[in-house]
C-alpha cells in the first residue's frame, strides 16, 4: 500500500484571504485619509493666501477715501456712509465674506468719555480717530480666514460740535462686561434717521460720538446675543406710560451713559403634585418674573403658561434669570421646593417640586421656613410662615431611618406665623422634611430644613 502523499499544497486559506483583505482595505482607508488631509491643508492654504490678499486690498481702498466718508451702511457712525458691512465676492472661483467694520477709537491718552483714568480728565471728545477692520470668512460658513485693520485720523478730530456721545454698557448678572453683543441704536427724529448696529468690545462697552442731539426722548437701544437674555429700553406711550428703562434723549456736547444686563438664558421644570403625592395634570402653571418692562401699572419681562403633562411635568425653556413666582390656575400652593418664587441663574438648569390643593383648601400653606440649616444642637427655634395655620397647629421634623423631631413649645402668632423648640440633639445629619397639621390636614415641606454637622 502506498503511503498517503501529506505534502503541503500551495495558496491561501479563506481566513488568510479575509485577513490579507482587511489588511489592504484598511492601508487604501489610510492613503485616502491621508490624500484628503493633504488636499483640505492645501484648499485651506490657498483660501487663507486669496483671503489675505482681499483684506490687503480692501484696507487700501479704505484708506483711499475721506476722512468723513469713512463709515459703513449700517455701522456705528453717524451719519452713515456707502460702505457695504458685508459683502459677498468671488475669487478664483472661491467665494468669500467680507466683514466691514469701522468705529471711533477714544485714546486714553487724553482721558476717557467717562472720566476713569487716573490723573487724567474726562475726554469730552472721545473720538481721536477711527479703526477700520476688514474681516474675511468662507462665503457659506463662519470660519474666519484673515483679518487686517488700520487706524485712520483726521486733520482735526477733535473739535466742539453740537453733537453728543452715547456710550453704551452691556454687563452680565455679575456685573461682569458681555463682549460680542448686538448693539442697535435708532432715532427717527433727526435728519438723517440714527440707525446703528453695532456690537461691544472685550469691556462690554461701545462708544458712539458724533450723534444728533435730542431733547426728547427719541433714542431706541436693543440689546441681543445669540443664547442670552435681551435687554432694551421702551418708549413712552399708551402701552408704556411709565418704562422702568425708558427711551431717552442726548445732549449738545455731553455724554450719555446706559447699562443693560444681559445672560445666558436657564430652564426651568416643575413637577406638581396633590397633598397625596399623585401628579396634577392639564393644570395650567403660569410663572411671573419679577423684572419689570413698566413701573406703574406693573407690567413684567416674563409672563408665561404652560400646561401639565400626565406625569404633572411642565418646563419653561430659554427664559431669563430672574425670581418666578409659580400659580395654579383653582390650586392653592401648600409647599414648593425650593420655595415659591423659585430662584433661576443664567445658563442652568432648574427644577422644584410644588405641592398643590384645589381652592379653597384648608390643608396648611407652608411659605417659608426659618431657619433652613441648623447644627445638631438641642431647642432649635423654628418659625414657619404660611396660611391655614392657628394655635392648635402642630409641626415636626422627620428623616427616613430616623425618629420624627417633634415640636414644643408651640407659639401661633396672626396672621399666619407658627412658632417651636425642636431638640436635635443626636439627629442624622442632611436633609429633614417638615410636616405641619392644622385640624387634621397634614402639609410636607421636603427638604425644609439641614442638619450641618
Amino acid at each position: 500500500m502506498r503511503p498517503r502523499d501529506r505534502s503541503l499544497k500551495s495558496g491561501f486559506t479563506l481566513v488568510e484571504t479575509i485577513i490579507s483583505m482587511s489588511i489592504l482595505v484598511f492601508l487604501i482607508l489610510a492613503l485616502f485619509t491621508i490624500m484628503t488631509s493633504n488636499l483640505t491643508a492645501l484648499f485651506n492654504s490657498k483660501s487663507r493666501s486669496i483671503a489675505l490678499n482681499l483684506a490687503q486690498e480692501k484696507i487700501e481702498n479704505l484708506k483711499n477715501l475721506s476722512y468723513d466718508n469713512l463709515a459703513t451702511q449700517g455701522g456705528n457712525i453717524y451719519p452713515a456712509g456707502s460702505i457695504v458691512d458685508d459683502e459677498v465676492i468671488i475669487r478664483n472661483n472661491l467665494r468669500f465674506r467680507i466683514h466691514t467694520d469701522i468705529r471711533y477709537i477714544d485714546n486714553p491718552y487724553d482721558g476717557n468719555a467717562l472720566g476713569t483714568i487716573p490723573n487724567k480728565p474726562t475726554d469730552l471728545y472721545s473720538y481721536d480717530y477711527k479703526k477700520a477692520t476688514v474681516e474675511i470668512y468662507t462665503a457659506t460658513g463662519t470660519t474666519k480666514l484673515a483679518v487686517l485693520s488700520t487706524d485712520v485720523a483726521a486733520k482735526a478730530a477733535e473739535t466742539s460740535s453740537n453733537t453728543g456721545v452715547l456710550i453704551i454698557r452691556v454687563i452680565d448678572a455679575s456685573g461682569s462686561p458681555v463682549s460680542n453683543a448686538t448693539v442697535q441704536v435708532t432715532n427717527t427724529n433727526p435728519n438723517p434717521d440714527v440707525t446703528i448696529q453695532t456690537s461691544t468690545d472685550i469691556q462690554g462697552q461701545v462708544a458712539l460720538p458724533k450723534l444728533p442731539p435730542d431733547a426728547a426722548t427719541g433714542y431706541h437701544v436693543v440689546i441681543t446675543k445669540s443664547g442670552y437674555s435681551s435687554d432694551q429700553t421702551y418708549p413712552i406711550g399708551a402701552q408704556y406710560p411709565a418704562p422702568s428703562n425708558p427711551d431717552f434723549g442726548l445732549i449738545v456736547q455731553q455724554t450719555t451713559i446706559k447699562t443693560f444686563a444681559i445672560d445666558a438664558l436657564a430652564n426651568l421644570s416643575l413637577a406638581i403634585k396633590n397633598q397625596s403625592g399623585s401628579p396634577l395634570s392639564n393644570v395650567a402653571v403660569t410663572i411671573n418674573g419679577q423684572k419689570t418692562i413698566n413701573t406703574s401699572p406693573a407690567a413684567y419681562k416674563t409672563q408665561l403658561t404652560s400646561t401639565t403633562d400626565s406625569n404633572g411635568n411642565v418646563s419653561f425653556n430659554l427664559i431669563d434669570w430672574d425670581s418666578y413666582s409659580v400659580a395654579l390656575a383653582g390650586y392653592t400652593i401648600l409647599s414648593s421646593n425650593p420655595f415659591n418664587p423659585i430662584s433661576v441663574q443664567p445658563n442652568s438648569f432648574s427644577s422644584a417640586i410644588i405641592t398643590a390643593a384645589t381652592t379653597p383648601t384648608s390643608y396648611p400653606v407652608i411659605t417659608a421656613v426659618s431657619p433652613n440649616s441648623s447644627q445638631a444642637i438641642a431647642a432649635v427655634g423654628i418659625d414657619i410662615t404660611g396660611a391655614n395655620l392657628n394655635s392648635g397647629s402642630v409641626f415636626l421634623l422627620r428623616r427616613s431611618g430616623s425618629s420624627d423631631r417633634q415640636a414644643s413649645s408651640l407659639v401661633y402668632s396672626a396672621p399666619n406665623t407658627l412658632s417651636g423648640n425642636i431638640d436635635l440633639t443626636g439627629a442624622a445629619l442632611g436633609d429633614w422634611d417638615l410636616i405641619v397639621t392644622t385640624n387634621g390636614l397634614s402639609t410636607t415641606q421636603t427638604s425644609a430644613l439641614v442638619v450641618t454637622p
